[in-house]
């Protein structure tokens, strides 16, 4: 058995707006160890071809429909007339159910995106989605591109925390608010990240989950030691005698 066989694996799936059946590839991960993890949960693997991230995603070849676990079983009949006519009425028979490299899983998740809009999914849902696309595109070293989707999951985290959607993902309020700050660093407003962080650390519950506390701590301390030596060396640039 080679790696392909003892990492990756066929998953079947019944798709659920044409109700085709098929298999996909899914990592085991348990036989998947990442070597590097960033501060907004992107991890890194040796060979991307054993990536859980490449495989969050399904699509269904037959009509272009795209989901994960996370989507909600059952949709409303013109929701799925929207779907028809949204999708699969455009969809050019293209198969990613197999062994995927990175421009391939770009494509795959643009079209679960899509079709969660479509499918008016929950924030949470779509945030998620929009922050693994960020991912593929900084293992990709597209930063450009890796911004406007960090933006777009930001934007999307917001409104699940004010809308409260994150639970029927899977997420706890703590990793929520930990993570809007983290995107809040990434994407360039230290003020806001820093104001997340803080409710993390002060939060009632915040002895439940003791890991996501000691990461916005970190931060919140990484990001006041940065500032404060950005004002020391504009205060010393500015003390420095003209030539």
């Amino acid at each position: 058995m080679d790696n392909h066989d003892s990492i990756l694996y066929d998953k079947k799936f019944e798709c659920a707006h044409c109700d085709h059946s098929f298999v996909s590839k899914k990592t085991r991960l348990r036989k998947s160890h990442p070597f590097q993890r960033d501060s907004d949960f992107c991890e890194h693997y040796e060979n991307q071809t054993y990536n859980p991230i490449l495989y969050h995603v399904t699509v269904c070849p037959q009509c272009g429909y795209s989901f994960n676990d996370q989507f909600r079983k059952s949709v409303l009949p013109q929701i799925e007339e929207k779907i028809e006519e949204k999708i699969t009425k455009h969809w050019t028979a293209k198969d990613y159910t197999g062994i995927r490299t990175i421009p391939e899983a770009i494509a795959a998740y643009k079209l679960t995106i899509f079709t969660a809009d479509v499918r008016k999914e929950p924030h949470c849902v779509i945030a998620g989605l929009c922050l693994r696309l960020a991912w593929l595109y900084r293992y990709f070293k597209n930063e450009s591109k890796e911004l406007r989707f960090l933006n777009l999951a930001l934007a999307e985290y917001e409104d699940s925390y004010t809308q409260g959607d994150y639970a029927r993902a899977g997420m706890s309020e703590l990793k929520l608010i930990y993570l809007i700050g983290e995107l809040y660093r990434r994407t360039g407003d230290p003020g806001k990240a820093l104001r997340y962080f803080s409710r993390v650390v002060e939060h009632p519950l915040r002895s439940n989950e003791p890991q996501t506390v000691n990461l916005a701590r970190e931060q919140w301390q990484n990001m006041r030691e940065d500032m404060k030596k950005a004002r020391e060396a504009a205060a010393s640039a500015s003390e420095s005698p003209t030539a």
